[in-house]
């Protein structure tokens, strides 16, 4: 994790001093972006509910491809790393090397939450109003984002146990619609996922949960 890191900010520095002899009529605009968003999951049941802040945050870089002139509309290709978290009331049990999801009242823990780690891939069709001198300017980028999954870590603590798990039945490869929209600095940031979280054969043993699905709203920062 330390060496992906590493590697952004490396990306970063060779990117900058590269752009920097760019002529002025070849100009690219936000290669590099970092969000943070609120997590939250679609298509639960009534007593599932979510607890505390639950997170994602992502950084990377995306390659602007501008196919007009006047380089207002384009497209861009990018890579980076996301984090994420979740709180909520459904404990994750491993049960005869099994990992089964129940939902639980909200007073029977005092942690109950799992992390990810993840690569993300985005495409986007990009336009906005920026020239080569304007550095404030409107921006909407839609696009597809495709995310493969790291690591996942579970941690849950109450009055009477505590333990961990690792490797969750997560779906491996998640896929969903994003929107960045907004003007200089504040930029609203929107996905939705299109697969449930959980890999199928989870979904076989735990109906009820078998179709969340990420929803995560928040702001995405650009550079360059």
């Amino acid at each position: 994790m330390r060496n992906l890191i590493s590697f952004f900010f490396v990306l970063i520095l060779f990117v900058s001093n590269a752009q920097s002899n760019e002529l002025d009529n070849k100009y690219l605009e936000d290669q590099f972006y970092l969000s943070l968003h609120y997590n939250s999951l679609r298509n639960s049941p009534s007593n599932f509910n979510q607890n505390k802040f639950s997170s994602t945050l992502s950084f990377g870089f995306i390659r602007d491809i501008p196919v007009n002139q006047r380089r207002n509309f384009g497209l861009g290709l990018g890579l980076g790393l996301a984090l994420s978290s979740i709180n909520s009331n459904l404990k994750l049990n491993d049960l005869n090397n099994k990992i089964e999801g129940l939902i639980v009242g909200a007073d029977s823990f005092d942690k109950n939450k799992w992390n990810t780690s993840s690569l993300e891939i985005p495409l986007e069709i990009r336009w906005r109003t920026s020239t080569a001198s304007t550095y404030k300017f409107w921006r909407v980028y839609l696009g597809l984002k495709t995310s493969f999954l790291l690591n996942s870590k579970y941690k849950f603590e109450s009055e009477n146990s505590s333990y961990k798990l690792n490797s969750l039945p997560l779906r491996k490869i998640q896929s969903g619609l994003m929107l960045n929209a907004g003007n200089n600095t504040w930029n609203l940031g929107l996905y939705m996922g299109l697969n449930p979280i959980f890999n199928d054969e989870f979904g076989k043993s735990n109906l009820e949960i078998k179709d969340l699905k990420e929803f995560t709203l928040g702001l995405t920062f650009y550079i360059l």
